[in-house]
């Protein structure tokens, strides 16, 4: 898979800091983590270290961060040197991961819909799989096979947008616009299907696969209003997943 991310990877890191990433996202992800302290955690699709380093500090025995884009790797490796907090950084391609050990938790926000097809896809499940001890979760942000596309409004008023003018089926290519700065970016994801995913987790040995639904920190909720949050969390185009080996 191409490293779409080089070009962009300073720009994309300015967006971790939007109230949806920060009070949905970021609230969502880690709920669905649980206490990490003591555990060995690989974190894939680690972009600059942001959930990495959050995961750290929270009390992880060991953390390996893994993206394919070296520029991100550079940045996490810069973030790295200037706050050490003993986070080793490999530049890789997830479906052709090389033997890094056992974890207890492999995380992942945003990873499994960069797959272009299902081949790529399977791969990288399988190589999830083989690095999990048994009992060992997958938790992860991915796309929303469940999405109500023909009820889009679009997600303007959060900074970014969506385009998915193919069929919904497997491999479909869809384009996100996000604003950062005064810059757009755009990137590609690729849709699969429930079936399809929950399919290959259990051909690679996961024994439990549970979707989980956005949530929204309810400070954040009176913060910001309820009619702000209407439109993402009444159709979002993103969901958690969590999946036990």
């Amino acid at each position: 898979m191409n490293a779409q991310y080089d070009a962009i990877a300073r720009d994309y890191q300015a967006t971790k800091e939007s109230p949806l990433r920060l009070h949905v996202e970021a609230y969502t992800f880690f709920n669905m983590l649980g206490d990490v302290a003591g555990l060995e955690v690989l974190d894939l699709a680690c972009g600059e270290g942001f959930y990495t380093r959050l995961i750290a500090k929270a009390g992880a025995a060991k953390l390996v961060g893994v993206d394919i884009s070296a520029e991100m790797i550079a940045l996490a490796q810069e973030l790295e040197a200037r706050e050490p907090l003993n986070i080793d950084y490999s530049c890789c391609d997830v479906a052709e991961l090389p033997e890094l050990g056992s974890f207890d938790l492999v995380s992942a926000a945003y990873l499994l819909h960069y797959a272009p097809d299902i081949s790529s896809l399977r791969k990288m499940i399988q190589r999830i799989a083989s690095c999990l001890r048994p009992g060992g979760r997958f938790v992860a942000i991915n796309e929303n096979p469940d999405q109500n596309f023909s009820a889009h409004a679009g997600y303007t008023q959060y900074g970014f947008n969506k385009n998915s003018k193919a069929a919904q089926q497997d491999g479909a290519a869809m384009t996100y616009s996000m604003v950062s700065g005064r810059k757009m970016i755009r990137f590609d994801v690729y849709y699969y299907t429930r079936a399809t995913y929950e399919k290959l987790f259990r051909e690679a040995g996961f024994r439990e696969v549970q979707w989980v639904s956005l949530q929204l920190d309810p400070a954040a909720a009176e913060r910001y209003g309820a009619d702000y949050w209407q439109e993402y969390m009444g159709n979002p185009p993103v969901i958690g997943l969590v999946c036990t080996r």
